[in-house]
């Protein structure tokens, strides 16, 4: 993970051992092999207290194999609750992206992430991530083969109950699939939101995260500005066939 701050300064985060899955882990600073000035296995929000975040970058790997694919990443504050996310891929990542909102740390605010082993099968976990002017959440759901799930942010809230009056000025989705989420064309190609009828409301294409093995061009998952209004009653969803 690394950090930029509005002062021209930068931050190195690392976790080498972070468990596969849709949770996340916590990481912290690091100076491994002392190649770094700063003092390591210090959350974020204390080591660099005060400071504002201007772009950050969040990437996963692998040993001996490129098969870390993320699946999110996010700035939380001291209730655990997530400020901004942080966009991320694979191993191979070619840009320090602005953030959606610069974000001053505190004590008491860490950097979170998640991520899974990129495969070609309809069962691996897709996340949505939504951004609207109050409010970031991130949404996702182990995908079933030629079926439809629901997205839910990790208090299992759906996409209308999170984020309900708010609109959207960014998404962006991540389905680690090396082939394609739907590359046999029997389920959806994108992850979507439908508002009380079913009737869709976006379609957001995802990247793979960054972990196919041939992700030559991979790099981080790139936002999408798409301008939507959710209800309580709107839904988000995925439907694999790989």
């Amino acid at each position: 993970m690394i950090l930029r701050f509005a002062d021209g300064g930068v931050g190195y985060l690392q976790n080498s051992d972070v468990t596969t899955g849709t949770a996340g882990e916590e990481i912290k600073t690091s100076n491994a092999s002392s190649a770094l000035n700063q003092v390591a296995d210090v959350p974020a929000g204390q080591a660099f207290n005060g400071r504002v975040v201007t772009h950050a970058i969040g990437f996963a790997s692998t040993q001996n194999a490129y098969t870390a694919s993320y699946l999110w990443c996010a700035i939380k504050d001291a209730q655990g609750k997530i400020v901004v996310p942080i966009q991320g891929g694979g191993g191979k990542v070619a840009e320090l992206p602005r953030l959606y909102k610069p974000t001053q740390l505190s004590t008491g605010m860490s950097v979170h992430g998640a991520w899974q082993a990129a495969a070609d099968a309809a069962n691996l976990y897709g996340s949505l991530t939504v951004c609207s002017p109050r409010k970031c959440d991130i949404f996702f759901a182990q995908g079933s083969d030629s079926a439809s799930v629901e997205l839910v942010n990790a208090n299992g809230a759906s996409v209308g109950q999170s984020m309900a009056g708010a609109t959207s000025t960014m998404m962006w989705g991540v389905y680690p699939s090396t082939i394609g989420m739907n590359n046999q064309g029997g389920g959806v190609s994108a992850l979507w939101v439908t508002d009380a009828q079913g009737q869709a409301k976006a379609l957001i294409p995802p990247s793979d995260g960054g972990g196919a093995s041939n992700a030559i061009s991979s790099s981080d998952t790139q936002a999408i500005r798409i301008p939507v209004r959710f209800s309580q009653n709107d839904q988000g969803w995925i439907n694999t066939d790989t």
